[in-house]
């Protein structure tokens, strides 16, 4: 398997996770917004590496991270809105 399938296959197991983790009705609307957090970053660092090259790469992946950690919380946050 190449590299970039195995970035891809992590891609899709990180999405998985955070969606499993975000539509858990069990969970408070504070533990949701960390899961969402937690898994933002993962997806966000992962695409920042992916993105960022050479002597970039090491900031593009915090800064993906970053990113992802307040995309993640918010839209994990505002999923437990809905009713």
């Amino acid at each position: 398997m190449g590299y970039n399938m195995k970035k891809f296959n992590s891609f899709v197991l990180i999405g998985v996770l955070l969606v499993g983790l975000t539509a858990c009705d069990t969970m408070s609307p504070d533990q949701r917004r960390v899961a969402g957090g937690l898994g933002g970053a993962a997806v966000g660092g992962l695409l920042g590496n992916t993105i960022g090259g050479g002597s970039g790469n090491t900031i593009a992946t915090i800064a993906g991270a970053g990113l992802g950690a307040v995309a993640g919380s918010q839209l994990a946050g505002s999923s437990g809105n809905r009713y």
